[in-house]
């Protein structure tokens, strides 16, 4: 057979697999904030924190860089109506992560001139803020409804960057009281504690970083149930540790974690994985049937279609329901798209799907997701139009296929 034709099978096969798969509605994609040439739009959140659902409410947190510097923007929607934007920051603003709390409320925490901070937003706008560190950044929130709001951040701490954690309460008029930072793991760090990631299950708060201590990034966790004493680290992900593949370096990467809960004790750690080290980073993930203090293998979540390639940005969402959707973006088809799956029952990942509104042509980048209750899923992402010019969109999905 002629290459040319053996190529045209193999493409008409990849169409006819594409078409069978399951089919995921989509509402068309809206503008969180437009398009605009030479401002360069990011959803860099740590643990892809960057979007938020409460109370039929839906809020996306990023940066981009129209004043010419780098400003925060949270952008939030009631209904079906347009996104109102408002600016936040003390000069230079990055990595902006957002979390749900309830009424229809948020929690803010970013890194800005001044360090690490944090605020609570809602209809009336942005309250006062609240200095964590005065260095550092990659912060994350999570609420738990009986252990309060907890942040979580990395900054520098003698030689390497180590994570920290602390405790949110409202204070007056709108503020917040953080109680005093406290490392993750007490022992001195040996290398860098980078990008945390908090969940709450239902009786605990798990937290979890990208971890250098063994000579190259592996995935650490840590479990509390009173919000005050955490367990040991706990290695999560098992990216082989050693001289391996050829005697490359101290081992494989894993990096960029992301927690989702999935109701009662359930969890789920998703992170971007280097252990099939040819065809760059695939999207891995570990299930966790007691909060985080254990997790079980772990799962490759892209097909086989996107074996070949390398996979960027991978996102979780979870809700009580038991559902669990990862998001990430690749250039399978091309161009850089958002890819999609989910847990099917079976405990396996179901076949990746292409949302209509962040695929075809352009770049499509930089997936945040959220679960509602009634499992509908929220989804946005970063719409490179051209070399100079993006915009933050958003659609909403329908449930889980």
């Amino acid at each position: 057979m002629k290459r040319g034709s053996a190529r045209l099978l193999a493409v008409a096969g990849l169409a006819l697999a594409v078409a069978a798969r399951a089919e995921w509605r989509f509402d068309a994609a809206v503008d969180v904030t437009p398009a605009a040439s030479g401002a360069f739009h990011h959803l860099e959140a740590s643990g892809r924190a960057a979007l938020a659902v409460s109370g039929g409410r839906v809020a996306v947190v990023w940066e981009d860089s129209r004043t010419g510097r780098p400003t925060c923007y949270l952008g939030i929607r009631d209904g079906a109506g347009a996104f109102r934007e408002l600016a936040y920051g003390h000069g230079e603003c990055y990595a902006p992560a957002v979390a749900a709390l309830p009424d229809g409320r948020f929690a803010l925490i970013w890194e800005d001139e001044t360090g690490v901070n944090a605020a609570l937003a809602g209809p009336a706008g942005i309250g006062s803020v609240r200095n964590l560190s005065a260095q550092g950044g990659q912060g994350h929130l999570a609420r738990h409804p009986r252990l309060g709001l907890h942040a979580a951040w990395s900054s520098p701490d003698g030689r390497w960057r180590r994570v920290f954690r602390a405790r949110l309460e409202a204070g007056a008029e709108g503020g917040l009281r953080a109680s005093e930072a406290r490392p993750a793991d007490p022992a001195p760090a040996r290398d860098d504690q980078m990008y945390p990631v908090l969940a709450a299950t239902d009786s605990a708060l798990t937290l979890a970083w990208e971890d250098r201590r063994h000579g190259h990034t592996v995935i650490h966790a840590s479990v509390s149930h009173d919000g005050q004493a955490w367990s040991p680290p706990l290695r999560v992900s098992r990216n082989p540790t050693g001289r391996i593949n050829g005697d490359l370096g101290r081992g494989t990467g894993a990096m960029r974690p992301a927690l989702a809960a999935l109701g009662g004790d359930r969890l789920a750690a998703v992170w971007l994985d280097k252990r099939d080290f040819l065809s760059g980073y695939d999207v891995y993930a570990a299930l966790s049937p007691d909060g985080g203090a254990s997790f079980g293998p772990d799962l490759k979540v892209q097909d086989s279609f996107g074996d070949a390639i390398a996979q960027w940005h991978a996102a979780a969402a979870g809700n009580g329901r038991g559902a669990l959707a990862v998001a990430w973006d690749d250039e399978r088809d091309g161009t850089p798209d958002v890819w999609l799956s989910w847990l099917t029952p079976a405990g396996a990942f179901a076949d990746n799907v292409a949302p209509p509104p962040a695929s075809g042509p352009g770049a499509q980048t930089d997936p945040a997701i959220a679960l509602d209750e009634a499992g509908n899923l929220h989804l946005a992402w970063v719409e490179r139009v051209d070399e100079r010019t993006s915009r933050v969109r958003y659609a909403l999905g329908g449930k889980i296929p």
